[in-house]
Formats: structure tokens, C-alpha cells, sequence
């Protein structure tokens, strides 16, 4: 489990419309009320997020109990601070705020342990290449067979949430 600042981290990533935000919305209303759960999505659709409103995912987290949200796009991090942010420093934006960890949406590419949200064979062969995958979590068990040596989950079992929680808390799965 990778620590920055004294607290795990946890990224959930996919294709668009696998199933992320969803997903974390479930971690959420799971979390135990005093365990502060920051939340970071990358917006990476470009261009800079649109404002916090009704029904968008940070709003929608934010309502599922999140302690911090944020949204990250373009260089912006709705907090709206115009500068350049890369996750480390983010990251620690996290840290300064008293998060007990958090789970980041996107940055497929950064190198903290992942769960992959995949809805098909094609997003598996695309996102099998990530370092630092822990699980899969498929709408479709038939694509379990293809993760030998990782846990698979289905999307509405309740032991994803389980294994995402104990991850958060720094507990061993």
C-alpha cells in the first residue's frame, strides 16, 4: 500500500462510463462515519471541469459522504486554484486538510495501488498493461477468468467494497 503522508492511497480507474464513480459512491456510503475519505477525480476530457452543480460526480460524492471532494482538469482543482497541479502536490493538499486517506479517481498512469473498472475484454487488454493493479471489479464475471493471480469482483458485490475499505484503512485484504 503506497503512504504519502502517513495515509493509504487508492486509485479506481477505467474507461469512461465503467463505472468509477459509482463505484466509489458505494465505498462511501460504507465507510465508517469517523474515517475522513478524501475523494480526487481527474477530469480527463480536457478542458477545465465545469462548476460544482447538481448532479455531477463531485457533487454526488460530496453527497455520498465524502469528507474533501475535488476535481482536477486542465491544470484547475475545483477549490478553483488556477495553477498547475501535478497528483503529488495534490496529494498532499489532502494531507494538509486531515484526510485518513483517499481514493483518486483516473490518473491511470500514476503508480499507487489500482482497482480497474472494466466493462469488456477490450478495456481489460487495454488497462491489464497498469502498474500496481490490486483488483478488477467487471460488470461481466466471464472476463474473470483472463486476471490469473488478482481478485475479480463483480460491480455490485458487497466484498469490492469490503476489500476497498480495508485497503483504506491500511488493514491487509
Amino acid at each position: 500500500m503506497a503512504m504519502v503522508n502517513s495515509f493509504p492511497i487508492l486509485q479506481v480507474v477505467g474507461f469512461q462510463n465503467s463505472g468509477k464513480t459509482t463505484f466509489i459512491e458505494r465505498v462511501l456510503a460504507s465507510a465508517p462515519k469517523e474515517l475522513k475519505v478524501g475523494c480526487l477525480k481527474h477530469h480527463g476530457h480536457g478542458g477545465e471541469p465545469d462548476l460544482f452543480s447538481e448532479g455531477k460526480d463531485s457533487e454526488r460524492l460530496s453527497a455520498a459522504g465524502a469528507d474533501i471532494t475535488a476535481v482536477e482538469g486542465a491544470g484547475v482543482l475545483q477549490l478553483t486554484v488556477r495553477r498547475e497541479w501535478d497528483l503529488q502536490r495534490l496529494i498532499g493538499l489532502y494531507g494538509f486538510l486531515g484526510t485518513d486517506c483517499l481514493l483518486i479517481e483516473g490518473f491511470k498512469r500514476e503508480l499507487y495501488p489500482k482497482i480497474v473498472m472494466i466493462k469488456n475484454k477490450e478495456e481489460w487488454q487495454k488497462l491489464r498493461q497498469l502498474e500496481h493493479v490490486i483488483a478488477v471489479v467487471c460488470r461481466n464475471m466471464e472476463l474473470a477468468a483472463a486476471q490469473a493471480g488478482l481478485p475479480v469482483f463483480h460491480a455490485d458485490d458487497p466484498a469490492a467494497v469490503t476489500f476497498v475499505l480495508s485497503q483504506l484503512k491500511g488493514e491487509s485484504a
